[in-house]
């Protein structure tokens, strides 16, 4: 089968031969897959979606209450290294006997060097770093050498390592290196083995630096390829080599959770060799999103790729990224077009800027570049900003709609519904550019105001919005706003809802005005309460506001291609006080601090109760559920402050000054309260532990 590389706008195409017919099926959970990874024999068939899956999460007045919280349980289906799903202890700070994974790793002893050639192909030799007697004679220091690093739940064995190695040993006489980092990948904490990735690249680059000084290699004859978490260390090992630099690192569908465009140094960047190469296939799930190599390629737009069906967790796309590179080695014939800029890729419309370069390949080339083919119109599930699972079509790129942006007018179309205890089930519609619609409501400024904002494919239906308006009314007399802006969040085409974010913010600042003068009522008796992209929504509500708005709540605020620095994400600066709480941090909710205080719950990424959560999609709606509950519980959320983000992460969390509540009614602002805080909970509701 040949799939057609085409001239994004243009009525050109070139023919490319790519065996789709034989790609794919390794990658897709059989009944088999994972078992090893699996903690029982009875486990693993039940998980895969059935025909039915999906249908019930269309919105609708049931929402959110398929989500209450089920049998507890850490164990959840995750892709590896290769895409792979396992079966695996996803909750990073319930590791049963490994209190302190980090110091059961030790990179320069345990990271192995397998040297194969023509002459050795199946069976590795050992090379031991320092050592120059374990060269042997297979090793040749004038040949070209390969280096091949593996991902997580990877190791030596691993296909990515196998098929790149048999790849160039059919093109040629080269030293081709695996590197095994086994022992610090094949963990059930993601987390663990991310943080890993530093030790293991400085370890790479201190072997480069010994072959160069002990075995006469050069270090132009050196490429380093990588996948996921590998791609990040090959681009670290460039970094730390001390005696030469690298001719090319080829980063293949570089992982995205827990790693940052403004943190190059902990990440691929385009200054780690001479050439550096990125290739996306999973561009924001699981691979990284943004250009970070000198030339990055995004094959079928970089989101998801042809013949891999329903992807549910972009398993098949992200291991497409060596399938593919593989296959370049041998054929070179992954002709792709030069496009002006990465916004032309976003917009599905690159015009040809520059000359063709064939991705991947041996030798390696230069270029930014996008292979497009066309996509099977396939739908796949993908979740919402509540975490439900939709049947939809997941590729950003080739949406029906050429142009939806236009269909969402922000002045008109986002809804401002009041409710009091006077109307607590049927809210009143508020205009920002009507005072009369809030002064002849049931709005009394008297009153503290709060407003409840969605997120992605959410509506006036969200859970979020009854479930919090109606603790609220539990405790007082308040006006619950909830800001509707479902015409512009339920779409597809999750790009275009992020990018709506600050347009809404806007709107929402202007019905602030309008209330102020509408009633008199005071800024200091507002806060503004937003889920995932609902947010950033809240965050750019504040910015409109110059930070005089009292309060502001980001519940799990959504992690996909939002970066610090950004001028429509959630800041501390955006409100007298502003509150992060993370639920699901690192895959749907953004990883890093946003906020004057900052809570874990649980440690933030993972939640009890939710069982096998398959895309975090139970673990982002805690963060609204939780919140819920602590307007109204005499209990308390009440956490630890811990020294450091950094210690969280580690599962640690060393007291460093005085406790503090999660959430609540009033907030915490005036109390002093900042800095990051860690507390657990129980499995289901009440979920409050004291």
């Amino acid at each position: 089968m040949k799939l057609l590389a085409l001239f994004l706008g243009l009525a050109v195409a070139v023919a490319v031969a790519i065996p789709i017919e034989e790609l794919g099926p390794e990658t897709v959970p059989f009944e088999e897959f994972g078992r090893e990874h699996i903690p029982n024999e009875e486990v693993g068939d039940e998980y895969l979606p059935n025909e039915d899956e999906g249908l019930e999460h269309i919105p609708s007045e049931e929402t959110g209450t398929e989500h209450m919280p089920v049998e507890q349980s850490p164990w959840s289906l995750v892709p590896d290294g290769n895409g792979h799903l396992h079966l695996v202890n996803t909750d990073p700070y319930n590791l049963a006997g490994q209190e302190e994974p980090e110091a059961h790793f030790n990179a320069d002893t345990q990271t192995i060097f397998r040297l194969f050639t023509r002459n050795n192909r199946n069976t590795g030799h050992v090379i031991t770093l320092g050592n120059a007697g374990t060269l042997g004679g297979f090793w040749n220091g004038g040949r070209q050498t390969r280096f091949i690093i593996h991902g997580w739940n990877n190791n030596g064995g691993s296909p990515v390592n196998t098929q790149i190695r048999n790849a160039y040993l059919d093109r040629g006489d080269f030293n081709v290196i695996t590197v095994d980092w086994g022992a610090g990948a094949q963990n059930p904490n993601y987390v663990t083995a991310r943080n890993h990735i530093n030790a293991v690249g400085a370890t790479v680059g201190r072997f480069v630096d010994f072959l160069n000084q002990s075995g006469g290699m050069s270090f132009n004859n050196v490429y380093i390829t990588g996948h996921s978490l590998g791609g990040h260390t090959a681009g670290i090992a460039g970094k730390r080599v001390t005696r030469g630099r690298l001719h090319t690192v080829v980063a293949l569908d570089p992982a995205l959770p827990l790693f940052s465009i403004n943190a190059p140094n902990e990440r691929v960047a385009p200054t780690d060799a001479n050439y550096v190469e990125v290739i996306h296939t999973n561009a924001g799930l699981l691979g990284f999103d943004l250009p970070i190599g000198q030339a990055d390629f995004y094959p079928n737009g970089g989101r998801s790729q042809p013949g891999c069906g329903v992807d549910v967790a972009g398993t098949c796309a992200h291991s497409r990224a060596w399938e593919f590179f593989a296959e370049s080695v041998r054929t070179g014939r992954f002709n792709s077009v030069r496009c002006a800029n990465y916004d032309q890729i976003l917009n599905n419309n690159c015009v040809s800027s520059g000359p063709n370069r064939n991705m991947g390949g041996e030798p390696s080339n230069i270029g930014i570049a996008t292979l497009a083919s066309p996509i099977d119109q396939r739908l796949s599930l993908i979740r919402d900003e509540t975490g439900n699972l939709h049947l939809v079509n997941p590729d950003p790129y080739s949406v029906i709609e050429a142009e939806l942006e236009p269909f969402f007018t922000p002045e008109t179309d986002v809804i401002f519904r009041l409710f009091t205890r006077s109307n607590p089930v049927h809210g009143q519609i508020l205009q920002w550019n009507n005072p009369a619609s809030v002064s002849n409501s049931n709005f009394n400024p008297a009153h503290p105001t709060r407003f409840t904002i969605h997120g992605w494919n959410g509506g006036e239906t969200s859970g979020l919005h009854g479930n919090i308006r109606q603790h609220y009314f539990t405790v007082g007399e308040f006006n619950v706003i909830s800001v509707d802006w479902g015409a512009g969040a339920n779409t597809i085409n999750y790009i275009t809802a992020r990018n709506r974010v600050e347009s809404v913010g806007d709107i929402m600042s202007r019905m602030i005005n309008t209330m102020v003068s509408a009633t008199g009522m005071s800024r200091n008796s507002i806060s503004l309460i937003g889920h995932s992209l609902g947010a950033h929504a809240a965050g750019c509500a504040g910015k409109f506001q110059n930070g005089q708005i009292h309060t502001i709540v980001g519940l799990d605020p959504a992690g996909p291609l939002f970066s610090l620095g950004q001028s429509d994400i959630m800041a501390p600066s955006d409100a007298q006080y502003v509150e992060a709480v993370f639920s699901n941090a690192g895959l749907l909710g953004f990883d890093l601090p946003l906020g004057d205080a900052n809570f874990y719950p649980n440690g933030g990424r993972s939640q009890p109760g939710c069982g096998i959560d398959l895309a975090g999609n139970c673990a982002h709606s805690r963060a609204h559920e939780l919140f819920a509950e602590s307007v109204s519980t005499t209990v308390g959320f009440w956490a630890t402050r811990c020294a450091s983000h950094a210690e969280v992460n580690a599962g640690n969390c060393t007291p460093s000054g005085a406790s503090a509540a999660m959430g609540g009614e009033p907030s915490n602002h005036g109390r002093g309260v900042n800095g990051v805080f860690r507390f657990n909970t129980n499995s289901a509701f009440p979920f409050a532990m004291g």
